[in-house]
């Protein structure tokens, strides 16, 4: 159901592509157009994008955002450590949680039970490795664990919360274009 024609994994992917870029910059939606939804585009994109390819380049778009909005715009970059390395495999978690449900046949409600779960499983390892990363590569670490982990704890829900949104619209929409696409746009290869 999932396996896009070459056609239309351009399409998904020039759109994912600007979602990202819409929302990246600022994070948590404050002062931009919505929330972040790097973590839905990297789910959604091992989900529908059928080459890993893909993830190499919206990974290296993550970065080139990161520096446009560090160097340009004067965003703090204070998330910008020796630990933003682990943020390739931590997005990697959530496009092989996508990859995971890609041979879904059909979107009934016992598959919609596995994407909320590997949503959320995907969110999780996300979640874990960068700040992972994040704790070890910053000043944090003088923090010690506990501390750390009680700090960033209460933004899960948050990261949760917008994945999810975002995941279920890009299905929404994935399901009306299907429906009202013309003829080999969306076609499975």
């Amino acid at each position: 159901m999932f396996a896009l024609s070459p056609r239309g994994e351009w399409i998904a992917a020039a759109l994912l592509a600007v979602l990202m870029a819409a929302t990246r910059i600022h994070h948590f939606g404050i002062g931009t157009i919505a929330p972040d939804a790097s973590t839905a585009v990297f789910f959604l994109a091992g989900l529908l994008l059928g080459s890993p390819w893909w993830l190499a380049a919206l990974l290296l778009e993550a970065v080139l955002l990161d520096g446009v909005a560090i160097g340009f715009l004067n965003v703090a970059n204070a998330c910008v450590s020796s630990g933003y390395a682990l943020l390739a495999p931590a997005y990697g978690a959530l496009w092989f949680a996508g990859r995971a449900l890609r041979p879904s046949q059909q979107l009934d409600l016992v598959t919609t039970g596995k994407f909320v779960c590997f949503t959320l499983a995907g969110t999780a390892a996300f979640f874990a490795i960068s700040n992972v990363g994040y704790y070890f590569g910053s000043e944090y670490a003088a923090l010690g664990i506990a501390e750390y982990a009680a700090r960033v704890s209460r933004y899960f829900g948050l990261y949760l919360a917008i994945t999810l949104a975002y995941v279920g619209a890009g299905l929404a929409i994935y399901v009306a274009a299907r429906r009202f696409a013309l003829p080999g746009t969306l076609a499975a290869r």
